[in-house]
C-alpha cells in the first residue's frame, strides 16, 4: 500500500495539511473574498469594499470583518500566510495619495567631480611583513568621487604618512583627466594628509584658472566618517575583498592566529591570516587593480538624495566627462610634489642665507631671492639625505628654495624618492666628473652673488 502524501507528493503537490489528509485552514471562498477585500479597500472608486486609509489596514482588520461576513472562526495565522502567498504586501502599505514621500534624512547628492574623497582603510584579516621582518597590516589610501561612485586610485601601504599621502596624490593627478572648474578635496584631518594642503596650493598657483581648473582643500572635520560616508560605506566590499587577497596567496599561509575587531564599540573575535609576502610582492600581484575595475565596471545600488537608484560608476564618469574637454597633467607638472611630502620643521634662514639644523650649518642653494639680507625669516624645512627643503612658514606653504650642507659629513643616502637636483647639486656633479675639488659654501655663494647682481641690474 502506498500512503496518500506519498501519491501527492509524487504529483508536485506538497502542502503539509493536503499531504495529511486535513482540510485547509481557509477555504477557496473565504480566501477569494479576503484578496477582494484587500485589493478594493485601496481603491476609493471601488463598490466592492469601502477605502481604509494606509494606516487602518490591518490583517485584524479584516480578520474581524471575515469572521462576521462568513459567520465562523477564521485563523488568524492562515490570513497572515495568504498575505505572502498573494503578494498583498503592497496593497495594504499602499499610500493614501500619490505625493513623493519626503526622506527626512539622507545625504545630499553631489555632481559628478564635485567633490573627491580621500581615506585610507586598514585591512583586517590578514597580516604581511614589513621591512624588518615583523607582522604587520597593509592599509590601502583611496581616490573616491562623489557624484559617479567612481574609483580613481588606491594601492598599499602600511600608513597614512605624507609621503605616501603625497605619492599616491600625484599618482592621481597623472592617470586623471580633470573637468575644467572648481574640484574639492576631501581628506580627513588624519596628519598624513595635512600635508595635501601644500601640494594642493602649489597646483593652483600653476594651473588655476578664473571660472576654469581649481582644487580646493575641503577637509573632513574630526571624528566625523559621515563626512566621507560614501567611501567608508564601500569599505564594506573592501573586508569581503580580503578573502580573495588571502586565495590568491593561499601558497604562501604560514599560520592562523586569533584577532580582535571592534564592531559597533564592541570587540569581536575573528582569526587573521600571516602571509609570508612583502609589499611589494602584494602590488605586483596587481590583485588591488582588480577590485577597483570590479567596482567601477559592474552596476551598483546606490542611495542619491535619499532614493535608491543604480548605475554603472565607469559609465557615469564617461558621460560626464564626454561633454567637457578635461585637462591632463604631465610628469613635469608634478615632479616637485614630492618634496612635499616630508615631515616640516620649524626654522629660521638668517640674514646670511644660512639654517642651523642638527648641529650643522646649511647655505641656500637655490631660491636665495626669497629670503631678506637685512633680517631672519621663519620658515619650515624638510630634511632629505645632506639638503633641506625650504617651505613658506604656513599650513599651506609654497616651497621657496633648498639648503645644501657646508660639507657632507659622508656621501648621502638617498631614500627611494625621484628628487630633481638643484642647479648647485647640477653643477657640482659637473665639475667633479671633470676632476675638480669642490667647496660648496664657495660656490653657493657666487652662485647667489651672480643672481644678486643680475637681479639688481634688472631693477636698474
Amino acid at each position: 500500500m502506498i500512503p496518500g502524501p506519498l501519491l501527492l507528493a509524487g504529483r508536485g503537490i506538497l502542502e503539509g495539511r493536503k499531504c495529511s489528509g486535513r482540510p485547509r485552514s481557509l477555504d477557496i471562498r473565504v480566501r477569494k473574498r479576503f484578496v477582494e477585500m484587500v485589493k478594493a479597500s485601496v481603491d476609493p472608486l471601488s463598490e466592492d469594499f469601502i477605502f481604509i486609509t494606509r494606516k487602518a489596514r490591518t490583517i485584524k482588520n479584516y480578520h474581524l470583518w471575515l469572521e462576521e461576513e462568513f459567520n465562523k472562526s477564521i485563523s488568524l495565522t492562515a490570513l497572515r500566510r495568504c498575505v505572502k502567498a498573494e503578494n498583498l504586501k503592497p496593497y495594504l502599505e499602499k499610500p493614501d495619495f500619490d505625493e513623493k514621500e519626503v526622506v527626512k534624512h539622507c545625504f545630499n547628492a553631489e555632481p559628478v567631480f564635485d567633490l573627491i574623497q580621500v581615506d585610507g582603510c586598514v585591512f583586517r584579516y590578514f597580516k604581511i611583513r614589513d621591512k624588518n621582518g615583523m607582522w604587520k597590516k597593509p592599509q590601502v589610501i583611496e581616490f573616491y568621487d562623489t557624484g559617479s561612485r567612481h574609483m580613481f586610485i588606491l594601492d598599499f601601504y602600511f600608513s597614512e604618512s605624507s609621503q605616501n599621502a603625497v605619492d599616491l596624490f600625484t599618482r592621481f593627478l597623472l592617470s586623471t583627466p580633470f573637468p575644467e572648474k572648481k574640484i574639492r578635496l576631501r581628506p580627513d584631518k588624519a596628519k598624513g594628509f595635512l600635508n595635501l594642503k601644500r601640494s594642493i596650493n602649489a597646483l593652483n598657483l600653476k594651473h588655476s584658472l578664473p571660472g576654469g581648473f581649481y582644487m580646493k582643500s575641503d577637509f573632513s572635520r574630526v571624528c566625523a566618517p559621515k563626512d566621507k560616508v560614501h567611501l567608508e560605506s564601500s569599505h564594506r566590499s573592501l573586508h569581503n575583498f580580503e578573502i580573495r587577497i588571502i586565495k590568491a596567496f593561499e601558497n604562501k599561509i604560514v599560520k592562523t592566529k586569533p584577532g580582535y575587531v571592534f564592531k559597533n564599540g564592541k570587540r569581536e573575535k575573528i582569526t587573521g591570516t600571516l602571509l609570508d609576502i612583502g609589499l611589494e610582492e602584494l602590488r605586483k600581484h596587481n590583485i588591488i587593480e582588480t577590485y577597483r575595475k570590479e567596482h567601477n565596471g559592474l552596476k551598483h545600488y546606490f542611495s542619491d538624495n535619499g532614493l535608491t537608484t543604480t548605475w554603472i560608476p565607469e559609465q557615469k564618469l564617461e558621460n560626464y566627462l564626454s561633454e567637457t574637454s578635461p585637462i591632463v597633467f604631465s610628469s613635469s607638472d608634478v615632479k616637485e610634489f614630492a618634496k612635499y611630502g616630508f615631515r616640516r620643521i620649524k626654522a629660521t634662514v638668517s640674514n646670511r642665507r644660512i639654517i642651523t639644523f642638527g648641529n650643522r650649518k646649511y647655505y641656500v642653494a637655490s631660491g636665495a631671492e626669497n629670503f631678506s639680507k637685512h633680517k631672519s625669516t621663519k620658515v619650515y624645512i624638510s630634511c632629505f639625505a645632506d639638503k633641506l627643503f625650504i617651505f613658506e612658514h604656513k599650513d599651506d606653504g609654497l616651497l621657496l628654495g633648498e639648503a645644501l650642507c657646508q660639507k657632507p659629513f659622508e656621501k648621502p643616502v638617498y631614500p627611494e624618492h625621484k628628487i630633481e637636483s638643484n642647479e648647485v647639486e647640477l653643477i657640482t656633479k659637473f665639475l667633479e666628473q671633470q676632476g675638480m675639488v669642490i667647496e660648496r659654501v664657495s660656490l653657493i655663494e657666487k652662485k647667489n652673488n651672480l643672481i644678486d647682481t643680475c637681479r639688481d641690474q634688472r631693477d636698474l
